[in-house]
């Protein structure tokens, strides 16, 4: 066991004797062998335990119910709100996995969301309380622990971050929209701010943002005295704690402090240039602020890069990959780089140009819609159809197949910028795992003089932006990028009317993604495009509904409809308007048991969403 391994058990031990896990919360009091006092005692306690509270942002969580519902123990913490809820439930992603989890209802906001006993109002909750209490364990006793002074006050502001950003997260979720709630009024979540599992009363928005703006004050303070680095970009920092108060801040319309926060937050980091931003995002970079552990093994086959990268274990396995709604590709500058990361009808045209051979059904941009080719019952899946002609049959058509896979080898060998040795995922039956592809000296299309390629499940619009490390689908998945915070510091400064700023960022973002960029527009024009390179570049990294959300929008997801090229490409079922007035402003529901075990809840008071 390395040095790190050992760290990371001492973590848990630490963390484990002061509260109990998160699949616990709220059923059982906490069982302990070690009192809070004594694994607290000391600084270097302090901060095993602070790392325990880390590491719980990226574990595997175990046996998460609710109800007659269960199953979920491939939960993995912060990746799994962000991008199999957030970007699930957003406009933008079709999250192939969540559609075999969720289901149409769920991902459009019809009715299980007026129901508390569903296990999606559960996830959030439990996962953001668990940070929350072991956090507060620490922090309520830290102050006496004996060690340095600038250790001790760098550890609790790394813990008021991580309980900022848990409340945080919690207002995303269980708050109304700013608009809806009063002026902050509207009761969501439950106060608590010390350790234990006690019985707490319902608060309000105003009461959480007071508590989340008090704590990171407080930490920006003692990151600043204490004088001293992170070990690590799976810790919270001083830029981590401006860009948690910049996403707090522009959730109730406080665009002052989020423009001034998000433009702290970024400082000292670079946004990714082009090479980078086509390496796969699996490793760290200096774009990331804050992100998963990069060691392999700490999650083994629960990194949700298995769930949706192109050469994803369960990508393979489960076949439920991921893809980029077309509304959105359509609204992409045809320069733009990013344009090659998703499969989509304008491909067709590389293919035949690197090989003219690659598209040998020659079928046309609309037989992306074509019935025969495309399998409209399951994510829309373009292995579906033949891939040679059909002796019997000359006329009908094929070899969209072809054109998928072709584009995929392509993709790996050309665009691609990452290191290919990294991402070969070697199968004993198949061959070798690439992307939505097995290379093999035996298979269904020759693709060079040695080898045959064989497709996996790829759906209209499948994404080619993340990878992941073999051989156990692992990654550095980010919670937190420059970028990010630079287009919030841009959205912050149009809304505080400081137009040349919103516009030289956006300029200075867009003008290294696309070449030749040039935005000569003002107004609400200016404001629409901040938010179009917003949804473009952080795509799938866990913001596209709740942005959505603050923004009061609804979410308008477009069907794919046989023979018309104009349409989406979205699954039939899917193909629904979420409006902005459904769920009392996209709230889900406090969690059936919260009210349950907290008897100091007046159900009188808890807002429904219907």
């Amino acid at each position: 066991m390395n040095a790190k391994k050992l760290i990371y058990s001492a973590a848990i031990v630490a963390t484990a004797a002061m509260t109990s896990c998160s699949s616990d919360y709220l059923q059982l009091a906490p069982e302990t062998q070690i009192t809070n006092s004594t694994a607290i005692s000391t600084v270097d306690g302090a901060r095993l335990a602070m790392i325990g509270v880390c590491q719980a942002m990226w574990q595997q969580y175990q046996d998460i119910q609710s109800g007659s519902t269960s199953g979920y123990n491939f939960m993995n913490g912060e990746a799994f709100v962000n991008h199999r809820m957030n970007d699930a439930f957003g406009p933008d992603m079709h999250v192939g996995i969540g559609y075999a989890m969720w289901g149409n209802e769920i991902i459009t906001g019809q009715s299980p969301w007026q129901k508390d006993n569903y296990v999606m109002c559960v996830i959030p909750w439990k996962y953001c309380y668990n940070l929350i209490q072991q956090a507060n364990t620490v922090l309520d006793g830290i102050d006496e622990a004996e060690g340095d002074a600038n250790q001790r006050d760098f550890i609790k502001a790394q813990l008021l971050t991580l309980r900022a950003h848990a409340y945080t997260k919690l207002m995303v979720y269980y708050a109304p929209r700013w608009e809806n709630s009063r002026n902050g009024e509207a009761v969501c979540a439950v106060m608590r701010d010390k350790g234990g599992v006690t019985d707490a009363p319902l608060c309000t928005m105003n009461d959480v943002f007071e508590l989340i703006y008090s704590d990171l004050n407080t930490a920006i303070d003692l990151y600043k005295s204490s004088g001293l680095k992170r070990e690590a970009k799976w810790m919270p920092d001083l830029n981590v704690a401006y860009g948690v108060f910049a996403r707090a801040a522009m959730i109730i319309h406080d665009y002052s402090t989020a423009q001034t926060m998000a433009h702290n937050a970024s400082e000292g980091y670079t946004v990714m240039d082009n090479d980078t931003y086509l390496s796969g995002f699996y490793t760290d970079n200096d774009d990331f602020m804050w992100t998963t552990s990069d060691e392999e093994s700490d999650i083994y086959y629960w990194s949700e890069y298995c769930m949706f990268a192109p050469n994803g274990n369960y990508t393979n396995k489960w076949q439920v990959p991921d893809g980029i709604d077309m509304d959105l590709y359509r609204q992409m500058d045809v320069n733009d780089i990013r344009r090659q990361c998703y499969l989509t009808p304008d491909k067709i045209a590389v293919v035949e140009a690197e090989n003219s051979s690659w598209n040998p059904g020659k079928i046309t941009e609309a037989d992306f819609w074509n019935n025969d080719l495309v399998n409209s019952a399951s994510n829309l899946d373009l292995s579906f159809g033949p891939s040679e002609r059909d002796r019997k049959n000359p006329n009908k058509k094929w070899g969209l197949y072809n054109v998928a896979l072709y584009y995929s080898y392509y993709y790996t060998n050309n665009i691609f910028k990452g290191e290919i040795s990294d991402i070969v995922n070697p199968d004993a039956e198949s061959g070798d795992q690439y992307a939505y592809y097995f290379l093999n000296n035996k298979g269904v299309v020759r693709i060079d003089k040695s080898n045959y390629g064989t497709l996996n499940t790829i759906p209209f619009g499948a994404q080619y932006k993340f990878w992941s490390r073999a051989p156990y689908s692992s990654g550095t998945f980010s919670f937190m990028r420059a970028a990010e915070m630079k287009l919030l510091e841009a959205e912050a400064a149009y809304e505080n009317q400081d137009y040349t700023t919103a516009k030289n960022i956006l300029t200075a973002i867009n003008s290294v993604r696309i070449p030749g960029y040039n935005f000569s527009g003002s107004g609400t024009a200016l404001r629409d495009e901040i938010r179009l390179s917003r949804r473009i570049e952080l795509w799938g990294e866990g913001h596209s509904w709740s942005d959505f959300k603050r923004w009061n929008l609804p979410i308008e997801r477009r069907a794919w409809v046989a023979g018309d090229p104009n349409s989406g490409n979205w699954l039939p079922e899917y193909g629904v308007t979420t409006p902005v007035s459904a769920n009392g402003g996209w709230r889900m529901l406090i969690p059936q048991s919260e009210t349950y075990y907290n008897h100091a809840i007046d159900k009188n008071l808890i807002e429904f969403n219907n």
